[in-house]
């Protein structure tokens, strides 16, 4: 499953004079996510975020039902639905450069990140990768497209299978195919945004449904595409949503979880971003949503709509000064990633205008200062929270290994690079490369890993079971991988 994010960029809110930068290609693209399943190849939980009744409440923390007899209406074509099958044994696919703006997907190789001489097939013109997702056989692809289009390729042959178009002049947002013969997808931009539940192949439009105005975080699964809302223009409460393959949509809100964008009196100098994580446990039935600035979880049952509240202990609580909610512009992230063994990786950042922010212009310093949440595992089954590693801000899983590795340009913060980093996902380590070298980490396909180093711009192939580098690659543009 992967991770997308529609949001307002928390950096453009902070200062204008700041173009921060999530890392690798939309983190979910760099694998990220943007990108988020734990499966034997690797995909970046999405780093760059997400309606509606504004007040949060201290509600019970104890489990509540919301709206139970609704929610067990949908129960049969979801919570019952098995993991989304994995891609591991199959070829490495990924796109790269055909001319100057064009694209191709082109078989890749692992150990080399080179595309193989099997025939490439060019991609229509605004295909770039941003979204998209595997058939539940893992022999086709869809690729969201411009104006509401979806264009169907065909793995094992090569070639188009044909265009699905889900209405409207925006392009197409995330993009799930939990079953065979249904794509679910969100169309629209942040004014007013819909889901469209259509069918493979003969394009018939199944269901569409109305999402609130403002920001979406959504999840790729088998059980349909998870989306999670926050207000227009506000802080205020999140609302979860599952839209199933059969055209369904359920709604939970989750009073005790702030989400949005507030841009203040006075514009994006004082304005407030936040944006939670939400991951799922496919077998389990569960959707967690992880508030961005208070040490929180929901905790959804898929099968009753029942949400409970967890708050979190021993190394849950945010960045220092955190919480803050007035004064200079802030925004709070979070990225998270169900890990299995009921343990949920998380990581994030707190973004803030620096209070000397004028005089940091002068000097020629960034005006914001980024705080990293550190790479974190929760236990869902104790609710304990264990710290790896501080100075992370985003994290890639491949297979059994959870891999960080520091990607803030110098002067936005004073820790030193931390490398490469490695753990098992248990929370034991696996080792350390690069130390001290910046980078980032440009996607994961199992058994490796692909680090983009700074200078000299090289990409290592890295074994993620030992840590060797198995070779390098001297490309200016790595290919963009398909990874799930």
């Amino acid at each position: 499953m992967r991770t997308a994010a529609i949001m307002l960029s928390a950096s453009v809110g902070l200062a204008a004079a700041t173009a921060a930068a999530p890392p690798g290609a939309a983190p979910d693209a760099a694998g990220h996510a943007s990108g988020a399943a734990a499966s034997a190849p690797g995909t970046a939980a999405s780093a760059p975020g997400t309606a509606a009744n504004p007040t949060a409440t201290a509600a019970n923390p104890t489990a509540t039902a919301v709206n139970p007899p609704a929610a067990a209406a949908y129960a049969p074509a979801t919570a019952s639905a098995p993991p989304a099958a994995s891609c591991a044994d199959r070829s490495l696919f990924g796109l790269v450069r055909a001319g100057r703006h064009g694209r191709e997907l082109a078989r890749i190789g692992r150990r080399t990140l080179r595309p193989r001489p099997s025939p490439p097939v060019r991609l229509p013109a605004g295909v770039y990768g941003w979204s998209w997702d595997f058939s539940p056989a893992c022999d086709a692809v869809a690729f969201a497209g411009r104006r509401g289009r979806i264009f169907l390729l065909d793995l094992d042959r090569g070639r188009h299978m044909g265009t699905v178009r889900i209405g409207g002049s925006a392009a197409t947002g995330q993009i799930a195919w939990p079953q065979p013969d249904r794509l679910v997808a969100l169309s629209g931009d942040y004014r007013s945004p819909r889901v469209v539940t259509v069918s493979i192949p003969d394009g018939r439009i199944v269901a569409t449904h109305r999402l609130p105005k403002g920001g979406h975080t959504s999840e790729t699964t088998s059980l349909g595409l998870v989306i999670l809302s926050t207000p227009n223009n506000r802080i205020g409460s999140a609302i979860l949503a599952l839209a199933t393959p059969d055209g369904g949509m359920r709604r939970v809100p989750l009073r005790r979880i702030r989400a949005g964008y507030d841009s203040g009196p006075r514009g994006g100098l004082l304005g407030r971003q936040l944006t939670p994580a939400v991951t799922v446990d496919e077998a389990g039935g569960r959707v967690y949503v992880i508030a961005a600035n208070e040490p929180l979880v929901a905790d959804v049952d898929l099968t009753s709509g029942a949400v409970a509240y967890h708050s979190l202990r021993g190394g849950g609580d945010p960045a220092p000064q955190a919480t803050a909610a007035k004064g200079l512009a802030y925004g709070a992230f979070r990225s998270a990633r169900w890990v299995g063994d009921a343990t949920i990786a998380v990581s994030g950042e707190v973004t803030r205008m620096r209070r000397d922010w004028r005089r940091a212009q002068r000097r020629g310093q960034s005006p914001v200062r980024i705080d990293p949440y550190g790479l974190r595992l929760i236990r869902v089954d104790s609710w304990r929270v264990t710290t790896l590693h501080p100075l992370l801000r985003w994290f890639t899983l491949a297979g059994d290994a959870l891999l960080g590795m520091d990607s803030v340009p110098a002067g936005q913060h004073v820790s030193k690079a931390t490398g490469l980093l490695a753990w098992t996902t248990d929370g034991s380590r696996r080792f350390t490369r690069f130390r001290g070298e910046r980078g980032w980490i440009w996607g994961a396909s199992w058994p490796y890993a692909y680090v983009r180093a700074v200078g000299p711009r090289r990409t290592h192939v890295v074994d993620v079971r030992t840590g060797r580098t198995v070779s390098k690659s001297r490309e200016r543009r790595p290919p963009l991988l398909l990874v799930r």
